[in-house]
């Protein structure tokens, strides 16, 4: 287990929810936050008690007294920045999606290869507990062959408070902010069902609701995965629906109510995953996680940064994700204005 010292690169929410993972983490301090600005930089670091606050990325990655950056700007900035994050030799942790695509992930992942760092796209849900047992239930057989696979993870934004979301330049709509996530979790399914370390779909197919400007605003996915499993996927940043995971099976199925990625089941406590057999009465199956996600995600780094790649979130799992979101955006039409 190595003790990481983290830099912060950009000061948002998403940069705050992670600040106050690393404080309860076992093995990470807060070492400096850079931002574009430096006056929120320096507020962001007096409200969390970094030492060092810097008014520019390049300020923060030249810093020696950081080991490791975590890089939450908007997704279009993921690349340049990790990139120029792994040249600092600087471990990294990108949030997701790593890319807008998987051939900008090669190239990312290329610049962690050549300078010898650490790599991981910052999928939190997937070593929260609460998946890790979905994935063994699945694997162990308690609901027999699975045969389809339906998620959801929609919201609706404000268009005005959320401009990212909007513009097809900085990677907005629902597929990449929150679809991702529909993605992974199918592919986890299929890969926990088959055996097989890495799944990509065998099919894609996918409809949307684009903007003016392209951007998908809700989205369904249609996946047919190895082991003849198919998947539905909706995920839609103007849209409400009721998030949820359901697994289907020859002998059962299982239900998540509250999947790992929302807000709520972030932080320390209970989850649960209902279990109902062919025929049978419902099992609520308590998942308890002893820590918060992010500080969970802080520590794991830490265990693998070694190895250069973390065994649940390797670099074939991320470039075969984003291939996947590559092929449902397309699908859909994305980028062309209505």
């Amino acid at each position: 287990m190595t003790e990481l010292r983290w830099g912060l690169l950009a000061a948002g929410t998403i940069a705050g929810h992670f600040a106050a993972g690393v404080q309860e983490s076992e093995h990470g301090t807060l070492a400096a936050v850079g931002a574009r600005d430096a006056g929120r930089a320096r507020d962001f670091a007096a409200r969390f008690g970094i030492p060092k606050a810097y008014g520019s990325y390049e300020d923060l990655l030249a810093d020696p007294g950081v080991d490791a950056v975590y890089i939450s700007t908007p997704h279009a900035l993921h690349k340049d920045w990790a990139i120029a994050a792994a040249e600092a030799g600087k471990h990294v942790l990108c949030e997701k999606p790593l890319t807008l695509t998987a051939a900008d992930a090669e190239e990312v992942i290329a610049a962690a290869r050549a300078h010898d760092v650490f790599l991981m796209e910052g999928f939190m849900y997937r070593l929260h507990p609460q998946t890790r047992r979905l994935a063994e239930l699945v694997a162990s057989g308690a609901i027999g062959e699975v045969r389809a696979v339906d998620t959801s993870f929609s919201f609706d934004s404000n268009p005005e408070e959320t401009a990212r979301l909007s513009d097809p330049a900085l990677g907005g709509g629902g597929i990449l902010d929150v679809g991702c996530y529909c993605t992974s979790l199918a592919r986890l399914v299929a890969q926990a069902a088959t055996g097989e370390d890495v799944v990509e779909p065998l099919e894609v197919s996918g409809m949307a609701r684009l903007s003016e400007h392209g951007v998908d605003e809700y989205a369904t996915g249609l996946l047919r995965l190895p082991g003849d499993i198919l998947a539905t996927i909706s995920c839609g940043i103007r849209l409400t629906r009721e998030d949820g995971i359901r697994v289907y099976g020859s002998r059962g199925h299982l239900h998540i109510p509250r999947p790992a990625w929302i807000h709520p089941l972030r932080t320390p406590g209970t989850s649960q995953i209902i279990l109902t057999p062919a025929g049978g009465e419902p099992e609520v199956i308590e998942v308890e996680a002893t820590q918060g996600v992010f500080a969970r995600e802080a520590d794991h780094v830490a265990t693998h940064v070694g190895n250069r790649q973390a065994p649940e979130l390797t670099w074939a799992e991320t470039l075969a994700n984003l291939r996947t979101l590559d092929r449902w955006r397309e699908a859909v039409g994305y980028g062309r204005p209505r």
